[in-house]
């Protein structure tokens, strides 16, 4: 009896510690990135309480690309913009948008981004953390294949990047890639596009 009592504590523990996640369903990059975040040398430093988990995903990665860390950003945007623009109530759409302005502004520098992997993806959950900007607001999809974008966040992020799209005509590419009936834009559509855009 205490071998099957001590067996099950040593089967528990392996399963508390994550030693068979393995097992489980493949972990989504979004679940992963949360897990880094937590476990980088800034901890604790690298999560805004204001932003829900996909926008502090995605203020994580811009920090990467910018070189700085995320109080740094959050410095830089204090400094930089106006009351408006830090009021409580806009604080995290407009602190999320600086960074993917910012981060946008210098990936696009190098040439062949578009042909990067994980330019196309940032730049997709970029309009997912658009969508679900604040720690407190609705819930939030997770950043995966399935997740989808509206033509607002669309026509928001996407307008940085001049090959993708411009203020006038994106609401029209927005509504070819989207071509669904719940009128929703899919990762797999854009990064097809974007692929293609590449290639001309």
């Amino acid at each position: 009896m205490a071998m099957v009592s001590r067996t099950r504590d040593i089967l528990e523990g392996l399963v508390k510690d994550g030693s068979f996640k393995w097992l489980s369903k493949r972990r989504s990059a979004f679940e992963e990135e949360i897990e880094e975040m937590g476990r980088s040398p800034s901890g604790g430093k690298n999560w805004l309480p204001e932003l829900s988990p996909p926008a502090n995903v995605v203020v994580y990665r811009c920090s990467k690309i910018l070189g700085l860390s995320m109080c740094q950003l959050r410095e830089n945007f204090d400094a930089e913009a106006s009351d408006l623009l830090k009021h409580k109530s806009n604080f995290a759409r407009n602190f999320l948008e600086y960074c993917c302005f910012m981060a946008l502004a210098q990936s696009i520098q190098v040439t062949g981004y578009l042909d990067d992997n994980k330019f196309r993806r940032l730049t997709f959950d970029m309009m997912v953390a658009w969508e679900f900007p604040e720690a407190a607001g609705e819930p939030f999809p997770h950043m995966d294949d399935d997740a989808t974008v509206g033509i607002e966040a669309f026509s928001r992020i996407a307008p940085a990047v001049p090959v993708i799209a411009n203020v006038v005509v994106s609401d029209k590419i927005f509504e070819v890639l989207a071509a669904s009936p719940n009128n929703r834009l899919h990762f797999s559509a854009y990064d097809k596009f974007l692929v293609r855009l590449e290639r001309y």
